[in-house]
């Protein structure tokens, strides 16, 4: 399974300025990120346009069950909502429910409604359409196209059994409609995770008369009907897969109303084509350049913050000698990952060893890198690590198998992050390690088919951003029991260490389901450096979100997650300028 959320060093030229765009209401008129000021005086009507650039010829998707993208995210969030979403602080807060309740046994969830609530174009929108919306994204004709619907839905009764095409419909099992007004989900185990997975857009709610009418196709007549399908702040006012989409208020929308008369969502291919546009007040956000940042940082309306986005070497644990912990940990002390973001990425990130990122509940500032070192290595300790390895495998350097490196294709920055890495390891351990270059997508492919085999991946580079912000989407997703993006085979392999791995793949399940957060903390946090030690992941940089906003859009805070509230579209305006 592949996530819209994990993502290679490709992706960094359009997927940077969305990746953590979270809009959140702030006050005074400071400009984000300067020591300037501006006049908060709202502008008139007609000034009321936000224009937003993003770095793809279109969204991939529009259809909430299907997208797994932030850019195509992003203009989700703008049209759809769900039961509960994150609020600017991250934390799950009721949206299209008004509340919910609990069960004991943590096994059933009943969701009640906010009264009165109306699609875009006026239709009623009940506790059927919610019902609805879950089972279609569970049905196979959906999950097939976007292959996460259990990951994030997975929890509830007969989940697993919808997508396999086993059962016709979770309706009346495992979400059941009480009444108009309130939706139960009966759950297959009790996890801590639950709502926090129901943040993500799988669960958001469609109109099916739409759906009905217009079939696959459905998403291009949003714009219908004077705005149609959806339940968010905004309607789509028009939506052409050439020149964007154009979003104006929902006057249906049950919550506070946007400031903003439109948004306008522009496709731009690269960060320095947007860059461009925005010196040329085009747009009125962009992203940087990586060799434009510094002189970036200069600017007033330059801003930067911490975003839920990692970058590491994965290694297959199936693979000899890679299954040895010596040799895998001699690898990680043979980087000096400050280096590599130096050399590669223009010092724009933030070089790493943690797998749960700064900026989200889970983040451990006490841990450290493997062998209790830290970001620059060991040379010294690598050494003496690679001997004992080589020892324990029969092996010497002359007789060290021919390990693959693979990394995706078209990003300069990224073979540059590759060839700097393979140096280190050759002038530290004396080995020379192979690199070899595909596409994206045949890097994903890759990463899936590793799962359980051998190949066809032994060492490549990756990345993940998160999906909600909870530990379990950076250890158990990861690296649990059978787990949907193990492709390491952590716990799975004939190394002499994974009868350990796997008893921390039991901690891993049990830390999932523990209901107090500081008790919880603690298990995720020794669960996470025991991760580090074995070189699960082998992380080289956390990836902040860098622009530029122009100083008459007030309203706008950043903060690590890529959601936008809904809710904080009303306190979002242009100023006069």
């Amino acid at each position: 399974m592949r996530s819209g959320k994990k993502i290679t060093t490709v992706m960094l030229p359009t997927l940077l300025c969305v990746f953590g765009i979270l809009l959140t209401a702030c006050g005074g008129g400071s400009v984000p990120g300067g020591s300037g000021s501006t006049s908060t005086t709202k502008a008139a009507d007609s000034q009321q346009v936000y224009r937003w650039a993003f770095r793809l010829p279109d969204i991939n998707s529009f259809d909430p069950g299907i997208a797994t993208d932030n850019t195509s995210i992003q203009a989700i969030n703008l049209t759809f909502t769900g039961l509960v979403q994150l609020d600017d602080q991250l934390n799950i807060k009721p949206q299209l429910a008004e509340s919910y309740d609990v069960s004991k046994d943590g096994m059933t969830y009943t969701f009640h409604l906010r009264p009165n609530l109306k699609f875009s174009d006026g239709k009623t929108l009940d506790a059927n359409d919610v019902a609805y919306s879950i089972d279609r994204a569970l049905s196979p004709a959906i999950n097939n196209q976007s292959g996460v619907a259990t990951t994030y839905l997975g929890l509830i009764k007969g989940a697993t059994e919808r997508t396999q095409g086993k059962l016709k419909s979770v309706i009346g099992s495992g979400v059941i409609v009480k009444d108009p007004n309130t939706v139960v989900f009966k759950l297959t185990k009790s996890t801590a995770y639950f709502l926090g997975a129901l943040t993500y857009p799988t669960s958001f709610v469609v109109e099916k008369s739409v759906i009905d009418a217009y079939g696959s196709k459905w998403t291009d007549h949003l714009s219908d009907n004077g705005g149609q399908g959806g339940d968010g702040p905004f309607k789509v006012k028009s939506y052409s897969h050439t020149t964007g989409i154009q979003f104006v208020p929902n006057d249906n929308y049950y919550g506070p109303k946007p400031q903003l008369k439109e948004i306008d969502y522009l496709p731009y291919k690269d960060r320095d084509t947007s860059y461009n546009a925005y010196l040329a007040n085009q747009v009125d956000i962009t992203d940087v350049p990586l060799a434009q940042t510094v002189s970036a940082k200069s600017r007033s309306d330059y801003s930067q913050n911490d975003a839920l986005t990692l970058f590491y070497i994965g290694m297959n644990y199936k693979v000899k000698p890679l299954d040895n912990i010596n040799i895998r940990q001699a690898l990680a002390l043979a980087l000096d990952r400050d280096t590599i973001v130096k050399a590669a990425w223009h010092n724009a990130y933030t070089p790493t060893c943690h797998i749960i990122p700064k900026g989200q509940y889970g983040y451990d500032a006490n841990l450290t890198c493997p062998a209790g070192t830290d970001i620059h290595g060991d040379k010294a300790k690598a050494v003496a690590l690679f001997n004992k390895g080589l020892q324990e495998e029969g092996l010497t350097r002359q007789t060290f198998p021919q390990i693959t490196f693979t990394y995706p294709t078209q990003s300069p920055e990224g073979a540059n992050e590759v060839a700097t890495e393979v140096q280190m390891w050759k002038s530290v351990l004396g080995i020379n390690i192979a690199t070899t270059a595909i596409s994206q997508n045949s890097l994903y492919t890759a990463q899936a088919q590793t799962q359980g085999n051998t190949g066809p991946l032994q060492m490549w580079t990756a990345g993940w951003g998160a999906d909600f912000p909870d530990p379990e989407d950076w250890i158990s997703l990861q690296f649990g029991t059978n787990a949907p993006n193990n492709a390491y085979n952590y716990g799975d392999n004939k190394g002499s260490t994974v009868s350990a791995q796997q008893a921390l793949q039991k901690q891993m399940a049990a830390a999932d389901v523990i209901n107090n957060k500081a008790a919880r903390l603690q298990a995720y946090n020794k669960i996470e450096q025991q991760l580090v030690n074995d070189v699960a992941w082998l992380p080289i940089y956390q990836r902040p979100d860098i622009r530029l906003l122009k100083p008459y859009v007030i309203g706008l805070k950043f903060n690590a997650a890529s959601m936008v509230p809904p809710n904080d579209w009303a306190n979002t305006y242009i100023a006069q300028h």
